[in-house]
């Protein structure tokens, strides 16, 4: 049972009675289902203007508390915001801009990585960036980016192609100049180790660290305009066990083997998430 209180009104919430099975078809091979146990509220009185003083108060001694759990769901609908936009782009490949120097400026950053993304635009048409920030222990800014998988070969500044890497770096040692600049590149892998629901995890991680380590700026990612992360199907199964939950979402499945997919269950164990990535290739079949 849970309570809540609205505008001065306390309400009841009874759980049971079915549950609601969130449904995001991503694309690219890429389906997320989650669900929850229905929740029905009922009002139970109307809190006295003492009474609700008394709730006020009490939520201003908890200020801290309800700053860090804030916090701490920021962090997660930013981890999901990455997860889905690296899913839908079908991102597969991995970038991480360092400098040399111990450059520590935030702005200086925001301004490198942009400039960075709009000469490798000019190089790449249809270029597309999910950029995650991290300090190194020193206190030095660097970039994990997600892109897609670079062409083997891209045109230097005197017209000749060579390798791609040696372009990025190029590019990325010209924007950052005295403060000097490295690139490291991960491809895909054997086995689909760069798979994009890999590449979400592998940003995520550096992600909840920066909210973790209590870092003040504001924006934990960035990336390209232009995708549009579909809206989920969200659908009240009223009377359904959680087993049969299960059953249904499974029964829905695609096709697919135990590798493409990974499943658990939620904090409360009264609900169940699975995550389906058919771009990871099954175990023994050559990638």
């Amino acid at each position: 049972m849970m309570e809540r209180i609205v505008g001065g009104e306390l309400q009841r919430g009874h759980i049971g009675g079915g549950h609601e099975l969130v449904r995001r078809d991503l694309g690219n091979g890429h389906y997320e289902y989650r669900s929850r146990p229905l929740v029905t509220w009922e009002s139970v009185a109307v809190l006295s203007d003492g009474a609700h003083a008394d709730y006020l108060d009490q939520r201003e001694s908890l200020a801290d508390d309800m700053r860090q759990a804030n916090l701490e769901r920021a962090a997660q609908r930013a981890k999901t915001r990455v997860r889905h936009l690296c899913k839908v782009a079908g991102v597969d490949t991995l970038l991480t801009l360092t400098y040399q120097a111990n450059m520590q400026d935030w702005a200086l950053l925001k301004a490198h990585v942009k400039e960075f993304n709009r000469r490798m635009k000019r190089l790449i048409p249809g270029w597309f960036y999910i950029a995650a920030f991290e300090r190194q222990h020193r206190g030095a800014w660097h970039v994990h980016m997600a892109v897609h998988r670079l062409p083997a070969q891209l045109a230097a500044s005197t017209g000749v192609k060579v390798k791609s890497f040696n372009v990025v770096r190029a590019v990325w040692r010209s924007v950052t100049c005295d403060l000097g600049g490295n690139v490291d590149v991960q491809s895909r892998k054997r086995n689909s180790q760069r798979a994009p629901s890999k590449v979400a995890a592998y940003l995520s991680k550096y992600m909840l660290k920066a909210f973790s380590d209590g870092d003040a700026w504001s924006n934990r990612f960035s990336s390209s305009k232009g995708v549009t992360v579909p809206k989920p199907e969200r659908i009240r199964l009223v009377g359904y066990s959680l087993l049969e939950v299960v059953q249904l979402v499974f029964d829905d499945l695609k096709t697919c083997c135990s590798s493409q997919f990974d499943c658990g269950m939620t904090r409360f164990n009264d609900g169940f998430w699975l995550i389906l990535d058919l771009n990871i290739k099954p175990s023994g079949v050559p990638s």
